[in-house]
């Protein structure tokens, strides 16, 4: 823009030593028109920097546009993968959840069945007792008959 704004100056010079050198005499004309084309020369030279400046700019920006657009592809790429991440990660989470819950009702159960078979040991405990109790009596009573069937039969023997 700096450039520019010289060339811009320069130009506007040369019209105005144009324009003056054809209102004055032949001889100023000559050494007018040799700094003209000095400063032709030069304006041409800025023309052709600024030309080129131009052009590395475009490059340039060819290069950062091309750039950008590899960056937005690659947010755009991690975008979708973070969806998918993320995605995953709920599907995990209901997983976890199900299986905590599954987790917590075989517990109740377990703890239900423990508890079941305390009190079933309990009464089989208590039946073999009872069978022990029952077996004992019967055991007296077949003795106690036993020593009667015994009396009686020594009676009838005498």
């Amino acid at each position: 823009s700096q450039l520019e704004e010289r060339f811009e100056i320069r130009k506007h010079i040369l019209d105005d030593v144009q324009s003056k050198s054809l209102e004055r005499d032949g001889v100023e004309v000559g050494k007018n028109t040799r700094l003209l084309q000095l400063r032709l020369r030069e304006s041409e030279h800025l023309a052709e920097k600024l030309s080129q400046t131009v052009s590395d700019l475009t490059t340039v920006l060819y290069l950062k546009e091309a750039e950008l657009q590899y960056w937005q592809s690659r947010v755009s790429h991690y975008r979708q993968e973070a969806l998918t991440l993320a995605k995953g990660s709920n599907t995990l989470k209901a997983t976890l959840s199900e299986f905590e819950f599954t987790t917590e009702c075989q517990s109740k159960e377990l703890a239900a069945l423990r508890e079941e078979q305390k009190e079933l040991k309990e009464v089989l405990a208590q039946a073999w007792r009872e069978k022990e109790e029952l077996l004992q009596r019967w055991m007296e009573e077949k003795r106690e008959e036993a020593d009667r069937l015994n009396k009686y039969n020594d009676t009838q023997e005498k």
